[in-house]
């Protein structure tokens, strides 16, 4: 080349490279061109590259300037284009991205810099610099073609928009004429049948009504039945204010009625609604009831009223099913405050009525706050309803109803007489058959009247005891004797009515016994997680007389019609759990939940069986299985269904008790002969996995034995990994879990044995549960947010992949499948304070909201933003949802409804890029790209003060500390500034150390500490109060870090990357968490098998050498150290003792291979790096040739060159290797040929062997050393004569990659001798292309299998089993063993020998 054309070569880069580095310099400045980031450093790096190539410069230029303008082109591009960037957009330049990383490998192999070098050098022609320009052009044509969509976008829907409207105007006008035609003609035929019509349409919309009114579901039980009235002329006091209330519009709409337990609450209320139903006025009463789960909550409330209120006031009917349709499909998981509007409170606009709620302290506290706030924020709507509710005066509903506390007198006030008269009246009332049949007279039921207060619960409890005893006399006169005063309060009657019924019972036996008896009986009602009836008690506690039992607490126990055992009043059970009053009774509420948990385990052992639903075949979900609810009804018992269920939180709440080693036995039974499986089995037809694996996970917390321990913690490990499969389909807990298990796990060393007809994971099943890697990979874009969950158990993270993950914060699992329903990336993600819904914030301008144990979304996206949503939070109180956008706002949300909680927050001059709430929810920050915070009051809706100065650019990321009282925000002017958050005031320098834009700021739970993650790929940790650095950046990502996270107890911090990565650093050291993927840090350049074929050595870009087992692909001891560069070429002397290694520092080592020391000093001599490394046959002699186009022999002994350097390659050698009798050395060179050399003399042995069209790669002779097999970069294999140097034959077709290495095989199974000494290649070497095939993941017998994305290998039959992500590619490409074989690529090879599935998959049990 001329120097002018040199010159101007020069100035075409140079000016190229400026360019580049102004668009990487811009890239750091803004979220326009963040995408150029990695695409401008590529870029940078070919150009520098490129710069010093000696030939074909022409075409470099050629391929430079298109770079230029490309680049140029996308930045102009890109900075005309509104962000946030589309997904696909996004993609296209990430495809780019990805060509370019392409062209820089090859570049880089064309260049000096390393052995590959010499491969290329002068060698990439202009056709193959061409192609990569074509190639290129067309991922540039791509982004080109996204930016074009993404511009014209709005303007498309706009224009569709209007063409619509312009049409359905059109349709209407024609329509309007046709039916102004009709109309005439048809006005006279109207009149004639109006009055059929009308008839027909309320006899149709009636039923209408009914059918959707029917898809309500009112909670059985919750509208008083098993209440009593009040005695007719009773409670008068009470009733009558309640009545005048009710009926005057002028009063509050809210009466509350307060009083201790067992006043009475409850009958009046009963009392009062049925009064008003018989009057026409009640709208509908819901009675909350401890005995009853589904009874309190908030969750069946507004079906329960609306379907009273639509039976007791018909003409609102209608208007109930309006509600029920706009609600839609979601109406049983509803959001609670539009069920409250549509199907309650709108209906009753216009009519006169009451509601009545009653118990609300027996609702649980979260959900009657929720019940109480929504009531009373619509009552303005309704202002003729009238609300009477009754509870206990518990503080959090004295805070919300104090204003409409019922001013009647106390309900038991001993010193008011009609108290006393209604206590009265009530006792004779239900003493009168007594009386009447002369068991008792009046004058004794006139002292037992006197003498029970007025305590409505203590009369009631008293008339039981009375009724229920044999002898009524006796029973009255126990109860007045004054020396034992067994009526002056409910606990004492309590005890004794307990006294008695031991006494009842001992039945010849010992008075303790029965008591205990007795006591095991409560334990277990109290203890129930849900209700039980008498049979499941029995059951559960191995006995045959609670149902006698029960009988002799009738006075304090209720047994309903379907033979549920229930607690008539919460006294009791307060008084069972106070150790002060109950004396022998007391119950240690731990003890009975053993004895519970103890009840589960051996139900559980003595009824689970394998294929307990007796399904026929595997092919298809449970959800598919027409009539899985009658079969679990038909073969789960009910006992087994609540043991199934309940027993792991029995174990948890049994815990600290000297009876653990009794629950210890008892769990490792269970754990023996499959019934963990059997057990599993019952929870995915259940549909409870995931309450499975958070039970286990708090079992694990617990203290147990080290064995226990560990089968938990298996257990644990096997339903993350698997709950995909196991969830979906009950047979796949043997066909798809089983087969993957680690070897080692305890799970699969009990089942193995048990089932042994499955798949056979010949290769890529670990040994070992894996410990949690430093990468979590799952994710297929950007990791753009990461969050904990309170309890710390759980991180969710958002990508630009357009999916939220769940994982197991312990493990590093991803948790279930990715939740799918975004239509861009999730920019941020939060989960609410307890953990049961994840928020997520996206570009598409929506908030979903998720239940975070089944991943599926709750109810619609929330929709009222203009741009994307970059950021959301939950209130502390996790009522309130706060997002903010794009479009400069932000805006509060009702987390239970999904509605917008006012108008939106206006302020900012730009887009919000992160929200964040105060601890105590009354205030919410605000970041923006208008470099400045605001702080906004949640009350009042405005920002109080100022907004916050300081930075120089957008604000990316806003933070509370755990006090409340300081803010920290991260900058795009890569700075961190901490704020006080009450004056707004800067506190001290801003925290500079990160050399890009700092994206996500957290405060440590303790408030002394802040991370921050930056674009530098960095997190870093600072401390709070002086703003020092503490420590070192944490290094790891390979790309912009998008957000960090505390853990709950401060000794995490996670971080998400634009590397598509989650990882996980300790907090005070600053280290990487979980295991590293133990392999080389740098490619891989050789490998070699050792002589047995037990072990593997490898030579890596990282400079050290490594063995591995070549059976288990496991690591054998630490790496081989001394190189001071690349190791390009590795080799087993023939004893397998030693390893011979060739350097690029010049240098061959020699490694003993079962110390790993070096043995003798380097080999030095050649004048540049040593690409290849072979052993004589017996050992004494190495070969080496390297880029200084010689090879050289070396005495193993004496670690020195005996003669002189074997010259006559006209390039650099790149492999040499011995014939099996030691006397020939062959190599091949950059120079096309190979040559064969006398290893005694050095002397060439002939003229060099010519064929090949690109440098000559391997060269391998065969067993008998008759021929030498040569690979080439021309992507062909010849074979040669080694006496004659002819060439015998080469592949029939070109393999599809250039030949880096040819096999050398340990028989001689490749090439064979004939009688006539005529060498012959088998099957024209067919077997070398063999080793390219297809997949083999489906099983014989099944048509058309494939492997779908989400793990399932489905067929025309259905789906066959499913495969973790880990296995997925190499089960795709099983041809591949990859080493380590922990690695996410590792090779899956499955032997379906044995495999059953479909109609025969109970057959894979023995």
């Amino acid at each position: 080349m001329s120097s002018t054309s040199r010159d101007r070569h020069l100035k075409i880069i140079d000016a190229a490279l400026l360019g580049a580095k102004v668009v990487k310099d811009a890239s750091e400045c803004g979220p326009v061109l963040a995408p150029l980031k990695g695409v401008a450093g590529i870029v940078i790096t070919i150009l520098e590259t490129v710069r010093d190539m000696k030939t074909n410069k022409e075409d470099w230029t050629t391929l430079v300037e298109h770079l230029s303008i490309q680049i140029k082109g996308m930045q102009d591009n890109l900075s005309r284009c509104p962000t946030p960037h589309s997904t696909s957009l996004l993609l296209a330049v990430n495809s780019y991205e990805q060509k370019l990383r392409n062209v820089l490998s090859n570049v880089r192999l064309a260049s000096a810099r390393g052995p590959a070098g010499g491969i290329f050098r002068h060698r990439i022609n202009k056709e193959e610099i061409l192609q990569f320009n074509r190639d290129l052009k067309i991922f540039w044509n791509d982004f080109i073609r996204e930016i074009s969509i993404q511009t014209h976008e709005t303007v498309y829907r706009v224009e569709k928009d209007v063409n619509k409207v312009e049409r359905d105007v059109e349709k209407v006008e024609k329509s309007v004429n046709r039916v102004q035609y009709g109309v005439k003609r048809v006005e006279k035929d109207v009149h004639k049948i109006k009055h059929g019509v009308n008839r027909v349409e309320m006899s149709m919309d009636a039923m209408g009504d009914e059918s959707h009114i029917s898809k309500l579901t009112p909670v059985l039980g919750a509208t008083g039945e098993d209440h009593d009235i009040c005695l007719y002329g009773t409670r008068t006091a009470v009733l009558g204010p309640i009545r005048q209330w009710a009926n005057d519009p002028t009063t509050p709409q809210v009466r509350w009625l307060t009083d201790v337990a067992g006043a009475g609450k409850s009958t009046i209320a009963k009392h009062l609604s049925t009064e008003w139903k018989e009057q026409g006025r009640l709208a509908g009463c819901f009675f909350f009831d401890k005995n009853r789960p589904d009874a309190t909550n908030k969750t069946g409330f507004c079906d329960t009223i609306a379907a009273q209120l639509a039976n007791n006031q018909p003409q609102l009917r209608s208007l109930i099913t309006q509600g029920i349709k706009e609600i839609g499909p979601i109406l049983s998981v509803g959001p609670f405050e539009e069920k409250l509007q549509k199907l309650v409170i709108r209906p009753m606009e216009t009519v006169s009525l009451v509601l009545v709620i009653d118990a609300l302290d027996e609702c649980n506290e979260r959900d009657r706050i929720i019940i109480l706030c929504h009531l009373l924020s619509c009552l303005s709507q309704v202002p003729q309803l009238k609300v009477l509710i009754t509870s206990r005066p518990e503080r959090d509903i004295v805070q919300l109803l104090d204003t409409y506390r019922s001013r009647t007198e106390s309900l038991h006030d001993v010193e008011l007489k009609s108290n006393r008269d209604d206590i009265a009246a009530f006792v004779k009332h239900k003493m009168r058959g007594l009386v009447r049949s002369s068991e008792l007279t009046n004058e004794e039921v006139d002292r037992l009247a006197r003498r029970v207060n007025c305590l409505f619960i203590l009369a009631s409890t008293t008339c039981r005891v009375v009724e229920d005893s044999p002898d009524p006399h006796v029973a009255v006169e126990e109860l007045l004797n004054p020396n034992q005063d067994l009526l002056r309060d409910i606990n004492t009657l309590y005890s004794t009515i307990l006294m008695k019924a031991c006494k009842a019972n001992q039945d010849g036996q010992s008075s303790t016994s029965k008591t205990r008896e007795l006591l095991r009986v409560l334990k277990a009602i109290l203890a129930a997680r849900t209700p039980l009836t008498v049979s499941m008690i029995d059951s559960l506690l191995g006995i045959k007389n609670t149902r006698r039992l029960v009988g002799f607490l009738s006075s304090i126990l209720n047994v309903r019609s379907d033979e549920v055992v229930l607690i008539l009043h919460p006294t009791f059970r307060e008084f069972l759990e106070d150790p002060g009053v109950a004396g022998l009774f007391y119950i240690d509420m731990t003890e009975a939940h053993t004895l519970m948990a103890k009840g589960c385990l051996e139900t559980m052992k003595r009824e689970l069986c394998f294929n307990i639903c007796q399904l026929e075949s595997s092919l298809t979900f449970n959800k598919d299985v027409p009539d899985l609810d009658e079969r679990i009804s038909k073969y789960i018992s009910k006992e087994l269904q609540y043991g199934c269920i309940s027993w792991l939180d029995h174990i948890v709440n049994s815990r600290g008790t000297s009876h653990d080693t009794e629950v210890d036995v008892a769990l490792l039974r269970i754990t023996k002969d499959g019934y963990l499986l059997f057990w599993i089995e019952v929870v995915s037809a259940l549909g409870k996995i995931p309450k499975a694996i958070k039970g286990l996970q708090d079992v694990e917390r617990c203290h147990l034995e080290k064995e226990l321990k560990a089968a938990i913690n298996d257990i644990k490990r096997f339903l993350i990994a698997f709950s995909t499969p196991i969830s979906k389909s009950i047979p796949h807990v043997y066909i798809s879990a089983i087969p993957f298990t680690p070897k080692q796990s305890y799970i699969r060393q009990a089942a193995e044995s048990l089932f042994p007809n499955t798949m056979s994971i010949l290769i890529g099943c670990p040994e070992n549960w894996p410990e949690p890697p430093q990468k979590w990979i799952g994710h297929t874009d950007a990791v753009i947010s990461i969050t904990f969950s309170f309890d710390g158990r759980r991180i969710a993270s958002g990508s630009g992949d357009m999916t939220i993950r769940l994982w197991d914060a312990e493990t590093g699992q991803a948790l279930g499948e990715p939740l799918r329903g975004h239509e861009s990336a999730v920019s941020s993600v939060a989960f609410s304070p307890d953990g049961r819904c994840v928020a997520s914030g996206t570009w598409d301008k929506t908030i979903r909201l998720w239940d975070a144990e089944t991943g599926q979304a709750l109810g619609e996206p929330l929709r009222g933003h203009e741009g994307a949503v970059w950021s959301v939070a939950f209130s502390p109180d996790g009522r309130c949802v706060a997002s903010g956008s794009d479009d400069s706002t932000i805006r509060l949300w009702d987390a239970e409804t999904g509605q917008p909680l006012g108008e939106p927050l206006q302020g900012h001059g730009d887009a919000v890029r992160s929200v964040a709430f105060s601890p105590d929810g009354r205030c919410v920050a605000s970041g923006s790209e208008d470099g400045t915070i605001q702080l906004w009051d949640t009350e009042t809706r405005r920002a109080p003060g100022e907004p916050l100065q300081g930075h120089e650019g957008a604000v990316w990321s806003v933070a509370f500390s755990p006090d409340g009282r300081s803010v920290a925000s991260g900058s795009w002017d890569k700075t961190i500034r901490l704020w006080d958050a009450e004056t707004g005031q800067a506190l001290g320098e801003p925290l500079r150390g990160h050399e890009s834009a700092v994206s996500s700021v957290a405060f440590s739970p303790d408030g002394r500490c802040v991370a921050s993650g930056s674009f530098d790929s960095t997190i870093r940790l600072w401390d709070a109060e002086t703003g020092q650095a503490l420590g070192e950046p944490l290094q790891g990502h390979e790309g912009a870090v998008w957000s960090v996270a505390f853990s709950p107890d401060g000794r995490c911090v996670a971080s998400g990357s634009y590397d598509k990565t989650i990882r996980l650093w300790d907090a005070e050291t600053g280290q990487a968490r979980g295991e590293p993927l133990r392999g080389h840090e740098g490619g891989v350049w050789s490998v070699a098998f050792s002589p047995d074929g037990r072990c593997v050595v490898s030579g890596s870009d990282d400079s050290t050498i490594r063995l591995w087992d070549a059976e288990t692909g496991q690591a054998l001891g630490e790496p081989l150290r001394g190189h001071e560069d690349a190791v390009w070429s590795v080799a087993f002397s023939p004893d397998g003792r030693c390893v011979a290694s060739g350097s690029y520092d010049k240098t061959i080592r020699l490694w003993d291979t079962e110390t790993g020391r070096a043995l003798r000093k380097p080999l030095r001599g050649h004048d540049h790096f040593v690409s290849s490394v072979a052993f004589s046959p017996d050992g004494l002699s190495v070969a080496s040739g390297s880029e200084d186009g010689t090879v050289r022999l070396w005495d193993t002994e004496t670690c020195r060159a005996p003669g002189e350097p074997l010259q006559g390659h006209e390039g650099a050698v790149w492999s040499v290797s011995f014939s099996p009798d030691g006397r020939c050395v062959a190599s091949g060179s950059d120079d096309k040929t190979i040559r064969l050399w006398d290893a005694e003399t050095g002397q060439a042995l002939g003229e060099p062997l010519r064929g090949h069209e690109h440098f000559v790669s391997s060269v391998p002779f065969s067993p008998d050393g008759r021929c030498i097999a040569s690979g080439s970069w021309d992507k062909k294999i010849r074979l040669w004569d080694a006496e004659t140097s002819h060439s015998l034959a080469q592949t029939s077709r070109d393999i599809t990659h250039p030949i880096i290495s040819v096999p050398t095989p340990s028989d001689s199974h490749l090439f064979t001798s004939t009688s006539h000494q005529k060498l012959n290649p088998h099957n024209n070497l067919s077997h070398i292309l063999r080793s390219v095939s297809g997949p083999h993941f489906a099983p014989p017998y099944f048509h058309h299998c494939s492997l779908l994305a989400n793990g399932w290998v489905s067929s025309l039959e259905g789906l066959l089993y499913w495969v973790p992500p880990h296995n997925r590619h190499g089960l795709q490409h099983s041809h591949i063993l990859t080493i380590p074989t922990n690695h996410p690529l590792r090779a899956t090879w499955i032997d379906f020998t044995r495999f059953r599935c479909g109609t025969s998959w109970i057959q894979c049990r023995k």
